[in-house]
């Protein structure tokens, strides 16, 4: 049976503690699963060391790319450099976005990827609110903040899926070529934004469930900034999507 290609995208700042196991699970489960697999490490010059341990790993597991920024650049801003880099120069046939704090189990990932091919989806979402799907721990603050984002999203945006906030997705190659990337949001909203862009093209999203884990060692590092841009961009679109519907019943 052919490989199917694939890039893992992982956005880093100071990640140091848990870049290193998650590089080695994710390269032992793409070896086991029949994966043509490459891992992207966009690193925003961590003062930790954490493009230094990724590079550590490269000679263990191979195709294992660092990209090294000048600074903060911002969660979407390194999807599009990694998400680039594999429409350039690593002709796969599929791209996956994951956090890099474990949070994101690297087993569900061949999982994702076969739903995607035999559903003839055009991206796969991990969904934390579907059935199935959950918080592998209790965080009443996290949870309310989390659903009342994917809660305002659907709102703002009439897109029907349950978790749009998810960081852990696959996409078809393909799909991404026809995104101007370039327009979307270098923050966190870029998550929303990217399938709001697929959705009104009429690309097929559809979720899968897994159980969001708590991350290895660390903080989360989404500040009030991010959560205010959102809110204001759902809002702008909501406003926009109103219009729209008001002025065609005119």
């Amino acid at each position: 049976m052919k490989k199917r290609s694939l890039a893992v995208v992982i956005p880093t700042y100071n990640e140091a503690e848990n870049i290193g196991t998650v590089l080695e699970l994710t390269s032992m489960v793409m070896s086991s699963k029949n994966m043509d697999g490459w891992i992207i490490v966009v690193d925003d010059d961590s003062p930790d060391g954490t493009a230094d341990v990724a590079e550590s790993f490269k000679e263990k597991y191979g195709k294992i790319v660092v990209i090294r920024r000048p600074g903060k650049l911002g969660l979407g801003s390194a999807y599009r450099d990694g998400f680039a880099l594999a429409l350039e120069k690593l002709d796969v046939e599929y791209i996956a976005e994951m956090d890099a704090d474990g949070s994101h189990p690297p087993e569900k990932l061949p999982i994702m990827l076969d739903l995607l091919v035999e559903s003839q989806a055009d991206c796969v979402i991990a969904s934390r609110y579907v059935e199935g799907g959950g918080w592998g721990w209790e965080s009443l603050s996290r949870t309310i903040i989390s659903k009342g984002a994917n809660l305002l999203a659907r709102l703002a945006t009439g897109v029907k899926l349950k978790d749009m906030t998810s960081g852990y997705r696959v996409y078809r190659a393909d799909v991404l070529r026809s995104i101007k990337l370039e327009c979307l949001d270098s923050g966190y909203l870029f998550q929303v934004q990217i399938i709001y862009e697929l959705v009104k093209n009429g690309f097929r999203i559809i979720e899968s469930p897994f159980v969001f884990m708590p991350r290895l060692k660390g903080k989360s590092k989404l500040g009030i900034a991010e959560f205010w841009r959102f809110f204001k961009w759902c809002i702008k679109i909501m406003l926009a999507r109103l219009f729209k519907i008001e002025k065609s019943t005119l």
